[in-house]
This record gives C-alpha cells, sequence and structure tokens, in this order.
C-alpha cells in the first residue's frame, strides 16, 4: 500500500514525516538533516535551490533568493528572483504558493527516496488562524507539486496528537505553537483516542521572524553609535545583518551573551567598517516581550471562547522553533502557573501530528480521532433596526468561531423595504461587527421576489462547512421555496483550472529536471578535495579561486586584511578544523562583495 505522507510546511523549516506500524517518524534528507529550510533561490548558474543550499546563499544573493513565504500565502504577491546565470539579468516573478509548490516537491521526493516508491497523497498543516485563502494557497501548491492533498489541518491540532494520553480520563491541553512567522494558540480535549479542539486563536503575522528583525535593527543602531553612519540599505548587507540576527537568536536560547562580528559591513572612505559588539540575553529579552504579551493575551481569548480558566489545564505544549526561547517558556508558565511539559522535539511534533492523521485517512492502524473547529466566524452582511433606523452593514454570524466542523447552521432574515425585488447575500469571515471590515468570501443575489410589504417575505440562509473547509451557502425564500447556492471553496485565491494545473506542473518539473540534469552529471573532485583528504563546499573554491585574482590589484589595508583571511582558511584546512570553515567562508564572501561595491 503506497504511503500518505503528513507535511509540515513552515515558514523557516519544514518537514515530511509517515507512520510505520502506528508510530510517526519523520524522514531525514541526504545530509542527514530532519529540516529542510523553507527556502528556495536559483544558483549563479541558474540552478534551482531549495533547502539549505538556498539558505546558505541568501546572505550574499537576495536577489536570488526568497525565504518566509508562508506570510505571503493567499495573497498574489509576487517575489522577482534573478534565475538567470552570473552574465545574465533574466529575472522571473513567482507567487507564494509557486515558491511553496518547491518546497513541497523537495519533500515529496525526499519520501520517495526514504521509501523506494512514489508518494502522491498528503495530509499538509497551516496555522490554526489560517484564512480560507491561505489555506487554498496550501492546497494549491500541494497539487502542483504533484500531491493529492487529503486534508488540511491546524498545526496546534496536529501537534496534540503527538502527545501520547491514551487514558480515559479527559484532560485538558494548552497548545502555544510560535513558530518563524505565525502564532496559533488552541485549547484541546484529550480523551483516550480523541483529540477535540474547543478553540483557537493567533495572528498570522506574528513569530521568529519578528524577533529577527527586531535584532536586526537594534545591530543596525549599535553600528551607528560606533561608527556615526547608518549600515548600507542594500539588499545583501542588510541580509547579512539578517543572518547575524538568527544566529544571535539561536545562541542566546543556551547562552547569556552572544558575541557579534560582521566584516565589512560598510566603508569610510578606504577603511572598511565592521561591527564587532556583544548582545546580553537581557537586552534580546526587552526587545521581544511586547510581542510576546500579544500571545499571552491570545492565550487569555482562547481560555475565554473555551470557558475555562488556566487552573482547568492539564498540560501545556510549547510547539514550534521559537518556543527554545527561555523567555517564552517562563513567561507562559508565569502566565498560567504551570511549567510545559517536554517529550517530543517542539520543531517536529507538527509533522509527526500531520503524519498521524495522513495514516488514519489512509486506513493504517493508528489509534487518533481528530475533531478540530473552524478558526473565524462566518456569516453575512445584514442590515439591522436601530434607534436611529435601519443600518445596513452589520455582520450577522451565523457559524460562530471555534464551532466543532463539520458544521451546519441557518438563520432567518427579511426583506427591509416595500417590494423588495432581490437580495444580495454577501458572505464574510471575522469578528468585526462591521462586514466591510472582514474578511469577504463571496457574493450572489437571489431575484424575482414577489411585491410584498417590508419584513414580509423572509428568507433563510444556511451555511454548512465540511472537514475540507468547504463552506455551501445555501438561501431558501419561505414563500416561493426558489434556491440560490453558493460554494465558497476557500474564496480569497483564485483556483486553478485543470489545463493551468497541468501547466503550473510542468514548469516546476522544468526547473526540477534541470537541477536532476546536472546532478548527474560528474563532479571534477580535484578542484574540491585538498591534500589533507578533505572535501571543501565547491563555493568555497570559488571564492578562494576569487580572492587570489584580486589579491594584488587591492591596497595595502585590504591586501593584509584578505591575506590575514586567507592564511586563517589555510591554516583550517591543514589542521582539518573543518568545523571552522563555514564561518570563514562566510566571512571571505563577505570580503569580496565589499570590495567589489566599494572598487
Amino acid at each position: 500500500m503506497t504511503k500518505t505522507i503528513g507535511i509540515d510546511l513552515g515558514t523557516t523549516n519544514s518537514e515530511v514525516a509517515i507512520v510505520e506500524s502506528g508510530q510517526a517518524r519523520v524522514l531525514p534528507g541526504d545530509d542527514g538533516d530532519l529540516m529542510l529550510p523553507s527556502c528556495v533561490g536559483f544558483s549563479e548558474t541558474g540552478k534551482l535551490l531549495v533547502g539549505r543550499e538556498a539558505l546558505r546563499q541568501y546572505a550574499a544573493a537576495p536577489d536570488r533568493t526568497v525565504r518566509s513565504i508562508k506570510r505571503w500565502m493567499g495573497t498574489d504577491h509576487k517575489t522577482t528572483l534573478r534565475v538567470g546565470g552570473t552574465e545574465s539579468d533574466e529575472t522571473r516573478d513567482f507567487l507564494p504558493h509557486e515558491i511553496s509548490a518547491m518546497i513541497l516537491r523537495t519533500l515529496k521526493q525526499r519520501a520517495e527516496t526514504a521509501l523506494g516508491e512514489a508518494v502522491t497523497q498528503a495530509v499538509i498543516t497551516v496555522p490554526a488562524y489560517f484564512t480560507d485563502a491561505q489555506r487554498q494557497a496550501t492546497k494549491t501548491a500541494g497539487e502542483i507539486a504533484g500531491l493529492e492533498v487529503l486534508q488540511i489541518i491546524n498545526e496546534p491540532t496536529a501537534a496534540a496528537l503527538t502527545y501520547d494520553v491514551r487514558s480515559e480520563e479527559t484532560e485538558r491541553v494548552l497548545v502555544y505553537d510560535l513558530g518563524g512567522g505565525t502564532f496559533d494558540v488552541s485549547v484541546v480535549e484529550i480523551t483516550g483516542e480523541v483529540t477535540e479542539v474547543l478553540a483557537s486563536h493567533g495572528n498570522n503575522q506574528l513569530g521568529g521572524d519578528d524577533f529577527d528583525r527586531r535584532l536586526q535593527l537594534h545591530l543596525a543602531a549599535k553600528y551607528r553609535q560606533t561608527h556615526g553612519m547608518d549600515v548600507p540599505d542594500d539588499p545583501a548587507t542588510q541580509a547579512r545583518l539578517l543572518r547575524a540576527a538568527e544566529q544571535i537568536k539561536v545562541t542566546l536560547s543556551s547562552h547569556a551573551f552572544a558575541p557579534v562580528r560582521e566584516a565589512f559591513l560598510g566603508s569610510k572612505g578606504k577603511t572598511a567598517l565592521h561591527l564587532e559588539t556583544e548582545i546580553a540575553r537581557s537586552d534580546f529579552e526587552d526587545l521581544i516581550r511586547p510581542l510576546l504579551d500579544e500571545t499571552l493575551e491570545a492565550i487569555d481569548r482562547a481560555l475565554g471562547d473555551a470557558d475555562l480558566q488556566p487552573d482547568d489545564l492539564d498540560r501545556i505544549i510549547l510547539v514550534g522553533g521559537s518556543t527554545r526561547i527561555p523567555l517564552v517558556q517562563q513567561m507562559v508558565e508565569d502566565h498560567l502557573g504551570q511549567a510545559p511539559v517536554d517529550g517530543v522535539q517542539p520543531d517536529l511534533c507538527v509533522a509527526l501530528g500531520a503524519a498521524l492523521q495522513a495514516g488514519v485517512l489512509a486506513g493504517e492502524d493508528v489509534e487518533a480521532i481528530l475533531v478540530d473547529v473552524i478558526p473565524h466566524s462566518l456569516g453575512i452582511s445584514a442590515a439591522v433596526d436601530t434607534p436611529m433606523g435601519i443600518m445596513p452593514g452589520y455582520f450577522s454570524v451565523i457559524i460562530p468561531r471555534n464551532s466543532v466542523v463539520p458544521v451546519s447552521r441557518s438563520e432567518v432574515y427579511s426583506t427591509v423595504s416595500d417590494n423588495q425585488s432581490a437580495v444580495e447575500i454577501e458572505i464574510f469571515q471575522g469578528e468585526n461587527q462591521a462586514a466591510e471590515e472582514n474578511v469577504p468570501l463571496g457574493s450572489y443575489k437571489v431575484e424575482g421576489l414577489p411585491p410584498k410589504p417590508a419584513g414580509a417575505i423572509e428568507i433563510e440562509v444556511h451555511f454548512d462547512f465540511d472537514l475540507n473547509g468547504i463552506l455551501t451557502v445555501t438561501t431558501t425564500e419561505k414563500g416561493k421555496g426558489q434556491q440560490g447556492t453558493l460554494v465558497v471553496n476557500h474564496a480569497g485565491i483564485q483556483r486553478l483550472s485543470s489545463h493551468e494545473l497541468k501547466q503550473a506542473r510542468a514548469d516546476l518539473d522544468a526547473l526540477f529536471e534541470v537541477d536532476e540534469l546536472e546532478a548527474d552529471e560528474p563532479i571534477d573532485v580535484s578542484a574540491t578535495e585538498t591534500k589533507e583528504g578533505i572535501s571543501l563546499d565547491p563555493e568555497l573554491v570559488t571564492l578562494l579561486n576569487q580572492a587570489q585574482k584580486v589579491l594584488d590589484a587591492l591596497e595595502d589595508e585590504q591586501s593584509e586584511e584578505l591575506q590575514d583571511l586567507l592564511e586563517q582558511i589555510e591554516e583550517a584546512i591543514a589542521n582539518q578544523e573543518t568545523d571552522a570553515l563555514p564561518e570563514l567562508q562566510e566571512e571571505l564572501s563577505d570580503f569580496l562583495y565589499y570590495i567589489t561595491t566599494n572598487s
């Protein structure tokens, strides 16, 4: 039986997992890494890069690389990437679901390599607070990648599935999910094999990326204080500063201080300017505390929707890489009065939960039953009678947020004017009382109403919301019985026709076929292997050759700096200190970029 895979399509990292003998496991890549950086780019030769390779070139080539695309899902935002070779200015625009399809295709290939068979079906996770448009974009990305997406499930719900309780006693669990780009909190009830979501809340624009950005601005301020001038505003230099901020964030999760050394960030005359400083964990915590306060407010709202108090919770589960930050753990513990539980890696539990749900749908022997909720209220724009007269544009909720899915609800409305011949049904999702402040999902008209006084004609509006997030709206005029129907299939992004989907898959195949052809070509190992037997990164070899070419043309100070850096690299190679080479390679790349832009 062909395996159905579970995928966590994350802002920062993505994973793919399967179920074997009732147990879920995350599949590693060729390098043994369980996580695939959610980063896509094109090399200097025009080769498609996905994952670690793309992330490695981000700071040096931001015009060829894109990351954190998940934040744009469900929109028509276009990312322009330079896709041609070094001598080419060729660029191409990509929509968010097209970039995501490249990541999903890579995960699909990872699974097929590990399993030795084709994979065609998947369950993919999304933040609980994703809108219909964002969910549809995720599903479309999966289809372009060659997957039949059996179900889109919420990340906190998937995470809850991985924590094996198997107790007949009901446990109430709060899942706090803070990732790279999004935040969710869900309150779930677990009884034996059944995991039921009681309430969810969140913010699709809050995560580790925002922490990095605040650190980046803090580093820029340090540079300004030291040198009396701003960091250059070009994309490559700003990308380097962002990369440094990310590294600091990771270091401060396990250390009280993080040293910073970013060489050749700018120049004053002929003098190169560096950033050398130290960031204390307390400084970082001061920067991000206001953002974390917002997550505590979301906790309170989710608990309120579930009609629970912190004391009613049996366990707290932390999900997402950003929960490794000590302040996050401390603030959640202080706010709820109990320490979060350990047991499953926060980076992997969402993928594991997706695999468990995939196993259930594939008919495997998995002891798990998922009961999820709708994250946003659904309703229509209606007119209400007020002391000041009839006021249009009121958001009349038909299905409240946190209703268990599938769900069907109806409300009856009446005409507001005499001899009204038609009504327009405008459907929205959101929580604002003003309909236009919420997300529009679609509209249609019910026409041919008989001429009657205001309020004499009643129209029933019926909402059906199924497990796949498809909303069907049916209106029935109570007198004549005439009906109108609209199927809202994750509105907000246009679904691809069969022809468009076929073309999108062909375009993606072409990108990956070029990659595979290049991978099959023999590699000249002599250029990348030293006499000490160390295999060097081909990019480092290219940088070393480039450095030798420009060395003689540099002025004395720059020549000495480059010579010193080359000697450090030679010494690391001679002593087989391979761990030191990536950092030295980055510094060499930064230096060469600096002299190129300042020559």
